[in-house]
């Protein structure tokens, strides 16, 4: 029976990735740990080990049948797939599974023993292997990724001072006759204060191998030291990317205002409308992100924001698929500030307008009666769109309003393309032009 291909992003082989990176960070915590303190393979220990060994061995049959990506292609030839993985991690994968702790501690020879628990050490080689896993990680979309990037740092500091700490136990011995847990909280403080340079001097090297080592991790501590506060100060000026880009364009706001002596009531007005910018799009333009995006994905994204507003306008209602997209990829967004005209009675209309979010008062010339009050999700304006004329009433923003406009010349441009809803909307334009007319001359007499 023949193992089938894998898919590498599969839900199976992500799981099984994540299983295989707790195991191994596991095994990298505990296994120098067995090695320092000489712990016999018996008991948990052997079942430990035993398991060990039959996961990494598991691993590397899922791993040879496990497609990869070359430049975005997917490779499943079995071949292929097999040389792929022989050449990029086979042979640490081989090394991790032997079981040569439990075949050389068969030995009674002091010697072969100690080679044993040395030799336990291969299976951390593990370690390398784990990177596309950590690379996923790296790539994830629910989190910040100044976040993660901090995470990952932490995690590969705390690995490298276990691993030092434990070197420096079995260096050193124990001369002072401290208990295990005593032995490696006074390891980890000194491999802390040497790795941070701050290196207290109350635990000092008593032998030439002992000073050589400590040289070797002052030396590695001295340019980590740098890497960490480089990356530190990196990571904390990136976790929040927008916030920064927004105050930098708030200075050169507030700059430019202060230069062109605004009146401080516009001042605060145009900074009112920057905050709203910001709480409620986080000062990115939607216009400027979705032109980045190729045709479909931006036809995508919009029809996701805009379907629902487009599906609820009457001219609308029956047209085609591909109109409605022509549509939705011609609409402009728009903020207005809270006591703004959108429109006013008598000029001469030629946009229509989609209410996202906020409110507007439908007032009568004198401002003084409110007809009504559209909201999310409201339209107006659409008698611009058919007959280009006067507008019949004064509409004036309540609050903070997002809004989409689309003008009459797109509008007329889109209708070239669909002649049979071209003859609708003609229609429909000479309806309310009647309609219009009627009422004018009601009103006249």
């Amino acid at each position: 029976m023949k193992i089938p291909v894998l898919h590498p992003d599969s839900k199976k082989k992500i799981g099984w990735d994540r299983f295989i990176l707790a195991l191994t960070v596991s095994i990298t915590l505990v296994i120098p740990l067995i090695t320092v303190y000489r712990h016999s393979l018996t008991g948990l220990y052997l079942i430990f080990d035993f398991f060990i060994s039959i996961v990494y061995i598991a691993d590397i049959l899922i791993e040879s049948h496990t497609a990869y990506f070359e430049q975005r292609e997917l490779i499943r030839h079995r071949e292929s797939v097999f040389r792929h993985y022989a050449r990029s991690g086979l042979t640490l994968d081989v090394l991790a599974a032997i079981p040569f702790f439990m075949i050389l501690s068969m030995f009674n020879n002091p010697l072969i023993l100690k080679i044993a628990y040395l030799s336990n050490l291969l299976r951390i080689a593990k370690l390398f292997r784990i990177r596309k896993t950590i690379s996923r990680i790296r790539n994830s979309k629910r989190l910040n990724p100044s976040f993660i990037r901090m995470g990952l740092l932490i995690f590969w500091i705390l690995i490298a001072a276990h691993l030092i700490s434990c070197s420096w136990m079995e260096i050193t011995g124990n001369p002072d006759g401290l208990d295990n847990t005593s032995r490696y909280i006074r390891s980890f403080y000194w491999t802390v204060t040497t790795l941070t340079t701050i290196g207290y001097g109350d635990i000092t090297p008593s032998s030439n191998l002992e000073t050589i080592f400590v040289v070797i991790i002052e030396l590695i501590g001295a340019g980590m030291y740098g890497f960490i506060i480089g990356n530190i100060a990196n990571i904390i000026a990136n976790i929040d990317i927008a916030k920064s880009q927004y105050q930098e364009k708030m200075e050169k706001v507030t700059t430019f205002l202060r230069y062109k002596n605004i009146p401080h009531d516009l001042k605060n007005k145009i900074s009112d409308y920057y905050d709203y910018l910001w709480e409620s799009r986080r000062g990115y333009d939607e216009a400027s992100i979705l032109e980045d995006l190729p045709k479909p994905l931006k036809t995508s994204v919009s029809l996701f924001l805009n379907r629902g507003i487009i599906q609820k306008v009457p001219i609308f209602q029956g047209a085609s698929e591909e109109f409605i997209k022509e549509i939705i990829l011609n609409l402009k967004p728009v903020v207005f500030t809270p006591g703004d005209y959108v429109v006013i009675k008598g000029e001469i209309g030629y946009e229509m307008y989609f209410i996202s979010r906020g409110s507007v008062d439908v007032v009568s010339e004198d401002e003084s009666i409110v007809y009504a009050t559209l909201n999310a999700g409201s339209f107006f304006g659409e008698i611009a769109l058919l007959l280009s004329a006067p507008r019949n009433a004064t509409i004036k923003a309540r609050e903070y309003c997002d809004c989409y406009s689309l003008d009459k010349d797109t509008f007329d441009q889109i209708l070239v393309r669909f002649p049979k809803f071209a003859e609708r909307i003609r229609d429909m334009a000479e309806k309310r032009r009647a309609e219009t007319e009627e009422k004018q001359k009601k009103n006249n007499n």
